[in-house]
């Protein structure tokens, strides 16, 4: 008889941040920074996927690598200014039964 398939009570992330460096300028001072976040099952170990995000690397927005199990989520530093010129807030139009 097959084992119950898990019901995914318990999740950990593993989270590994970078420095993103202008390679081609030769600049020296970072250009941004990025979160990379993996989120799997604590009792199986079956690893999610990020859903509804485009892949690749952005340094505006999120992002997944292309097999969306990992999360590209660019930062910043708190005490820098600059998030207010680019945040923007969406609220979807009304959703009406059919």
């Amino acid at each position: 008889m097959p084992a119950a398939p898990c019901l995914h009570p318990d999740f950990y992330a593993e989270v590994a941040v970078g420095r993103m460096e202008d390679a081609i300028a030769g600049k020296v001072e970072g250009t941004g920074y990025i979160a990379d976040i993996k989120v799997r099952c604590r009792v199986c170990g079956v690893q999610f996927r990020f859903v509804g995000l485009t892949a690749g690397i952005d340094m505006l927005r999120p992002t997944v690598s292309i097999t969306g199990e990992t999360l590209h989520a660019p930062i910043e530093p708190a005490d820098v200014p600059s998030l207010h010129a680019r945040a923007t807030f969406r609220v979807p139009g009304k959703i009406t039964p059919q």
